[in-house]
């Protein structure tokens, strides 16, 4: 079966990204003081990346050059005799043979040598490394696939399936646009790290995800602070009431007009009428704090939705 790790390693041609994906690969495996010597370009002196195995000092070779002995042995000659460890990063095969020859000549000046070379570094990056994998090559695992055909699907087709959450704002019960709690919903089944590491679109959806949880946080706190205020000017003394009163509120700043209301609404109770509504309504919303701040929420979700629909796009 073609792998494609193996084909998008061999087709890696940026070295300066090489270099910091091996310093990952390094990282991961558990080697010590892993350092960069020359990551954004410059001379780094024979060595790409140094770091420790335990107590023994490490050098790092990192090469897209397919001649690899060449590069190995122009870099070992920079380096006195010494005691210490190698690895030689490449994306080519390193035959047995070859591997034979460098070690020699790599233990004729003192130090061990590893190889990783293409098959050893696709070996790592298709099983404990994946995310590495994700980061430099651009390529899905199971879950980042899982996760990018759940989330095209719904922005492709967000009428499909119907949406059965209980939400817990009056406010997003009320949004026409479903999209942007429905992707938060779907995101919140995944790791964040998960969704970060998707290729192409996962930082676009993990600032959703970040983004919708802070807008459903303010939500919360500011339609608790509006039942304290309906409380206190509502002629009704009963909370469900002050839920009617906050429902008429929220479809009154969101743009619908009183009359609109009264003839296509049938939720009033407890004795409330729909002028007692409008009252209420035009009394809390001369706050101008308070109606800054509910401006600003569907503002928020406005900005949510366009960016899904961009990313649709």
């Amino acid at each position: 079966m073609l792998s494609r790790t193996r084909q998008a390693l061999e087709a890696f041609d940026n070295q300066h990204d090489f270099e910091r994906m091996a310093a990952d690969i390094l990282n991961s495996l558990g080697y010590g003081h892993v350092e960069p010597m020359a990551p954004g370009g410059g001379a780094d002196r024979g060595v790409d990346i140094r770091f420790t195995e335990g107590d023994v000092p490490g050098l790092a070779f990192v090469t897209l050059e397919k001649n690899i002995r060449g590069k190995f042995e122009r870099d070992l000659d920079k380096h006195p005799d010494a005691e210490g460890v190698i690895a030689l990063f490449c994306n080519v095969n390193a035959s047995p043979s070859m591997k034979v020859t460098l070690a020699r000549a790599a233990l004729a000046k003192g130090y061990r040598l590893e190889v990783f070379d293409l098959e050893r570094v696709r070996s790592l990056l298709d099983s404990s490394l994946r995310e590495v994998r994700r980061r430099y090559l651009k390529l899905d695992d199971e879950v980042a696939a899982r996760l990018r055909s759940e989330a095209t699907k719904l922005l492709r087709f967000p009428d499909a399936t119907s949406d059965t959450q209980t939400l817990p704002t009056l406010v997003e019960r009320m949004l026409v646009n479903t999209v942007p709690h429905r992707m938060f919903a779907l995101l919140m089944r995944f790791e964040e790290k998960d969704i970060v590491e998707v290729p192409g679109i996962g930082q676009v959806l993990h600032a959703h995800l970040t983004g919708y949880y802070g807008f459903r946080q303010e939500i919360l706190r500011t339609e608790e602070e509006l039942m304290s205020r309906i409380g206190r000017t509502a002629r009704t003394a009963i909370r469900a009431g002050w839920q009617i009163h906050l429902r008429y509120f929220v479809m009154r700043f969101a743009g619908a007009l009183h009359a609109d209301i009264k003839s296509g609404g049938d939720f009033l109770n407890y004795g409330i009428t729909w002028d007692d509504a409008e009252r209420v309504f035009l009394e809390l919303s001369q706050d101008a704090i308070l109606s800054s701040r509910i401006r600003g929420l569907f503002q928020v979700h406005t900005a949510l939705g366009e960016a899904l629909e961009a990313l649709r796009a």
